[in-house]
Formats: structure tokens, sequence, C-alpha cells
């Protein structure tokens, strides 16, 4: 068994780690507990199409899909094979995989890749000389310092194929609002890079309308604010936004949720500097109770928290908004107060849950 590992920092969203199975496991969110990690085990050992460029090791995907029936079927999965690996978040009140660190062999970080792929000369195969083109790009006109963005996916663990994506990672707050505003420039200056096509911009419509229970006709707008979803030359660029360990919020543990009830609201975001984050966070203001519901609680409703990336990376302060999400109580242990959170991406609101302007939420009853 390997001994503990020192992580180099907090472990944030789409970092990986090989536990001591030789398992490949995608990390997921900013948030853990003291002793395990959440995640997803990817990848096992077997007979397929990904091989570790490290090891030697041959791998097969474990992970069906990314949709909230994916992580299910994941998690079912490994509760048989690894029952230590299930864990039942007192924090959520839900079950995830969560592996404990002691079992945690070797641990990626995207920006060390990264790091090690724009500094090689000239042992590069071709995905991996696209991403250093592509930092560099990045650094060069958008001015987002190397150290500030990551390579993850199968790259990050020298397992690409030829068929691979680029699953491109932005750090920091500050660089993923940046990046959002100004990276269509970089059509203009790299024509191997192009606006993602038609067809393909389909797969996320029809992505976003069975999680949201919303038409593609309107999906396609909200799809349509990520202009930076393109390709590169025939490979698919995936962009991540996290913040940087300095501009987590709080620790795994210093806030507990209790569902209450599905809700209707209609409200100002005050503060959209994780927008972009998995999870997303919205602060939100001047709000009012659009649906029926029973005696919402007498306490203040202060964020939206939203687990779906589909529905977030839209909208910035100041805007006014309607939210269908699942009402919660949050207690924070940490500064002994309660307040009021809106959260997206649970089973109980699976298929009827978005954020959308007022006037395309008010559009739904005709």
């Amino acid at each position: 068994m390997p001994k503990n590992l020192t992580f180099k920092r907090e472990s944030l969203h789409l970092d990986y780690f090989m536990d001591d199975k030789n398992r490949i496991c995608q990390v997921l969110t900013w948030h853990h507990p003291e002793d395990r990690k959440l995640c997803i085990v990817k990848y096992d050992l077997g007979e397929s199409h990904w091989t570790s460029r490290d090891t030697g090791l041959r791998y097969k995907r474990m992970l069906k899909s990314y949709s909230l029936e994916g992580h299910q079927d994941n998690l079912i999965n490994f509760k048989a094979i690894e029952p230590n690996y299930f864990y039942h978040s007192e924090v959520y009140d839900v079950d995830f995989l969560a592996v404990p660190i002691k079992r945690i062999k070797h641990y990626y970080y995207p920006e060390e890749r990264l790091k090690e792929i724009v500094n090689e000369e000239s042992r590069l195969d071709e995905i991996e000389t696209k991403v250093k083109k592509l930092a560099e790009l990045l650094y060069d006109n958008l001015k987002i310092p190397f150290d500030k963005m990551g390579i993850t996916g199968s790259i990050v663990w020298k397992a690409q194929t030829e068929k691979s994506d680029i699953d491109f990672i932005v750090y920091g707050n500050e660089f993923a609002q940046n990046f959002n505003e100004k990276f269509p420039v970089i059509y203009d200056l790299f024509p191997e890079i192009k606006e993602m096509p038609a067809q393909k911009r389909m797969r996320y419509e029809r992505s976003m309308a069975k999680k949201s229970g919303l038409s593609m006709k309107l999906t396609s707008k909200y799809i349509a604010k990520k202009k930076w979803l393109s390709v590169y030359n025939e490979t698919d660029l995936s962009l991540v936004f996290s913040p940087l360990s300095s501009e987590l919020p709080f620790k795994y543990g210093d806030e507990v949720f209790s569902p209450i009830f599905a809700v209707d609201v209609e409200c100002e975001i005050t503060n959209s500097d994780l927008g972009f984050a998995y999870p997303a966070i919205y602060q939100i203001d001047n709000y009012k109770i659009l649906s029926k519901t029973d005696q919402m609680p007498d306490l203040p409703l202060e964020r939206v928290l939203s687990f779906e990336g589909a529905f977030t990376g839209f909208f910035v302060k100041g805007e006014k908004v309607i939210i269908r999400g699942l009402l919660e109580k949050v207690a924070d242990v940490k500064n002994n107060r309660s307040f009021l959170q809106i959260i997206l991406g649970t089973k109980e609101c699976v298929g009827n849950e978005f954020i959308l302007y007022p006037e395309d939420y008010h559009s739904l009853s005709k």
C-alpha cells in the first residue's frame, strides 16, 4: 500500500490520480473530506484504446457518460468492486465514490503536465503539439500566464490517442472571465482553430435540453454564449475553468446542506466570480419566489450552487435571472449561521431545472 502523499495544493476539479490498483480516477469538485478525494473511477485495467506511456499498462474506460445516469452507474459498479470507495457525504446527503488518500499511488496535476509539454522541444506527438500551440496562443494573445493553464483528460496521465479531445483548463477567476470575453480573437489569429460546427454544437444543445427540460431552440441561445466551443483541425477543444486554491470559498465540512423542496425564484446576481467553476456559485439578492410552495423558511436566500455546467458560465453581476432548482438550507457551521441556497444538478430535479433570463422563462408558458 502506498504511503500517504503530500499534496502540492488543494485538490481541484479535473485533477487525476492513480489508486493502489493502478486505476485512473478523475477528481470531482474543489470540495473534499480531509481523508478522501471525491471522484469518478474513470479507467480500469483492460484491453482497450488507452495505454499509459509511463507504465505501459493498458486501460478500458469505465465511465459511460458524464450524465447523472453515468455517474450513478459508475458509483454502483465500484461500490460492488471497492466497497471502501463508497462514501455517503453528510455535507450533501448524497452518495459518492471517494478514494481514501492512503490508497492514492500517484497524483496528476494538469498545470505540471502542461508545463512539461510547453518546455519540450521535439518529442511531442500530434495532440501534444496542438496543446503547446494553444497554450502559447493564449499566453501571447489573452495574456494568460502558463502557470494558470493546465491540460487534463487522457493527456494528463499520458494515455492520449489520436482521437483524444484536448481538455484544457484555465485557473483563476480573473483569467476565466478574461478568457470568456476575449477568446473569439483566436479565430482571427489562428485559422486552424474554428468555431464548433453546427452538427457538433447540437450535441451540447441536446444535452442541455435533456438536463433542463427546455426546448433545443431555447438551449441553442445559451450554448451560443459559450463562444469558445471550438475544434482544432479535427480535434474537439473542451475548455474548463477552475478557481485557484486561494479562491476557494469554503472547506468541506464548513457548511452542511439539507434539501427542502423545488422552487422557481426570480433574483439578481450580485457576484459571479465563481460562475465558471465546478461547482459554480452565484451570489444572489432581491429575490421573489414564483412557484407555489409550502411555507418558505424564515432565512435569507443567498446563492446558487450548480453542479451542472450546462447551466452556468453565461451570467454576470447585475443580471436578473429566474432559477428552477432544489431549495436547500445551509448550516454554516464555521460562522454559526444558516441561510438558503438553490442547488442545481440533483437527482431530485434532473430534467426540470435551469437558469434563464426572465423573458425566456415567461415564454415557457406561451
